[in-house]
């Protein structure tokens, strides 16, 4: 079998001929990419008792100097199997509370965030608080940062927030995500230098459950090698490198094998095909276009809408109908304000944007990536008696123009890292199999990621794969050289790319690495990033 655009090339990657083998299926269907965790952990550069642990004293020290309001903000969040209404349907999901999205939860900069996590589903589940430089013990990804809540347990978590900004909390268990178990969490700044006269969220999300597959059988009808492993504790126990657990003998759906099977959907600007799954329905803060709940603002108010991409395999490119949004962060960090008629959010980052109401009604339309499919709501000034069809709101010119995505954003001066040389500078490679659902990280330093509290650390990305990725660090934001030292937790990377981005280390424990496209996450594209003393 010759090499495909995008698959592993052992002579770049630094794996051994029998990890490339493996890696491309060839030790059998199942067992893809497993010989490749088992290189690397004999290379691992350092003992792992020189690591720094959850544990470990260094973390409480660290949360100890950030800095503290005095205040603290206390929450419930519950896990449970919630029945509701959706899409003209009854269905049933694993939600935080009553679905379809969880509690919308703010506090300001410097809190300490208080949340009473109870499990009521009958598996096991944690929380993964998605941007925020957090605790290592509280990021919820286990084993590598705590444990699970067990079922019918609770846990509580408490953090300081560190940054304003925009950041958002769902499961880190296999693909309890897909479902309902997400929310939107909003960081305020007192001294807010935007001056908007309204702070709406904006959540959007793929569904399927209870009007196509279930996200378990989806994954296994992508690899059917793979579904014993959806759902099942948490994801931080992966060692990347590409491996996964295969062992199943449930038979595949055949409404998964076509919601699966293509044509996929392809697109320009992410260099390539977009996703493999075709959900059915999409929503806005939890409903779809049919059942919209207006963003309602003061007739000549300045709205700051909140974008969150909280989807599992879907990237969407949003506009306003008739108005152009000022983009202002990302991820939660400044950057320098640009005008865009649409703005390509991928799966998990966070786009704030600036949006002069006037008087009337507009459609705020999110269409999937590379289709004409979309969801919509309006934003309405208070005073408006107009109305929007939003069933035709997918053909808004502003759709049509180029969309502001990463490579067009950079950081603002006081956002941006310090000059500094890097300490360190670590390479790694994004692979697939070209014949199985199979995803990794793999490259010369994979397992090898080790950094000392102080140092500024390199990442160097190479995407060796024919798909885009969405690229997330826990417990850090990073800037990117390239998109002029632009702030992310999660940086898109195309096809055949090379991308490179930096952190300081200041932040000690042991984090993931991984794509957050939650399929090639349970599918292995995952590692881990380690503190030593």
């Amino acid at each position: 079998m010759g090499l495909s655009p995008g698959t592993l090339d052992p002579a770049r990657s630094g794996v051994s001929r029998r990890a490339f083998l493996a890696a491309l299926g060839l030790g059998g269907v199942g067992v893809a990419m497993a010989a490749c965790a088992a290189e690397n952990a004999i290379t691992t550069a350092v003992q792992a008792s020189d690591r720094i642990g959850y544990a470990d004293p260094e973390v409480a020290a660290a949360e100890a100097a950030r800095f503290s309001s005095g205040r603290a903000v206390d929450v419930t969040v519950t896990a449970a199997l919630a029945a509701f209404g959706l899409a003209g349907r009854q269905v049933s999901a694993r939600s935080y509370g009553d679905g379809p999205v969880g509690p919308e939860i703010r506090a300001s900069l410097g809190d300490e965030l208080r949340v009473h996590h109870v499990n009521a589903l009958d598996e096991e589940t944690v929380i993964h608080w998605h941007g925020i430089q957090i605790r290592n013990d509280m990021d919820g990804a286990p084993p590598l940062t705590g444990e699970n809540v067990a079922p019918g347990g609770s846990y509580d978590y408490a953090f300081r927030l560190p940054h304003a900004g925009t950041y958002w909390y769902h499961s880190h268990s296999g693909l309890q995500a897909d479902e309902a178990m997400l929310g939107a969490l909003i960081v305020e700044d007192p001294k807010d230098p935007y001056g908007a006269d309204v702070d709406l969220v904006v959540v959007l999300d793929d569904w399927t459950v209870g009007h196509g597959p279930s996200p378990e059988d989806l994954l296994r009808a992508l690899n059917p090698a793979l579904g014993g492993h959806a759902g099942h504790g948490g994801h931080g126990g992966h060692q990347g490198h590409g491996s996964v657990t295969t062992t199943t003998t449930t038979p595949v759906d055949p409404e998964a094998m076509a919601r699966t099977a293509g044509p996929h959907p392809e697109s320009v600007e992410l260099g390539g095909m977009t996703q493999h799954i075709s959900y059915p329905v999409h929503l806005i803060n939890g409903r779809p276009t049919a059942d919209a709940e207006p963003l309602v603002a003061p007739p000549g108010a300045t709205a700051r809408l909140r974008i969150i991409n909280a989807a599992a395999e879907t990237p969407y490119r949003v506009a306003v109908g008739g108005r152009m949004m000022r983009v202002i962060e990302t991820d939660g960090f400044p950057c320098e304000p640009v005008d865009a008629a649409s703005v390509l959010v991928g799966m998990a980052q966070r786009v704030d944007v600036l949006v002069e109401v006037g008087s009337g009604t507009w459609p705020v339309v999110a269409r999937v990536e590379g289709t004409d499919d979309f969801v919509a709501t309006t934003l309405r000034s208070r005073d408006s008696v107009t109305s929007v069809d939003l069933a035709r709101s997918g053909r808004i010119p502003e759709l049509d123009r180029t969309p502001v995505q990463d490579s067009g954003l950079r950081a603002t001066e006081a956002s941006a890292l310090p000059a500094r040389s890097p300490d360190r500078t670590f390479r790694l490679e994004l692979i697939q199999s070209p014949s199985d659902y199979v995803w990794g990280i793999a490259g010369p330093d994979v397992g090898k990621v080790t950094m000392r509290t102080g140092e500024r650390i390199r990442v160097e990305m190479t995407n060796n794969t024919t798909m885009w990725h969405p690229m997330h660090l826990h417990g850090h934001t990073f800037g990117v050289p390239e998109y002029g030292g632009l702030r992310r937790d999660t940086v898109i990377i195309h096809p055949g790319q090379d991308l490179a981005f930096e952190f300081d280390a200041d932040n000690p424990g042991a984090w993931m690495f991984h794509c957050h496209n939650a399929y090639h996450l349970d599918a292995g594209m995952t590692t881990n990033f380690y503190y030593e003393r």
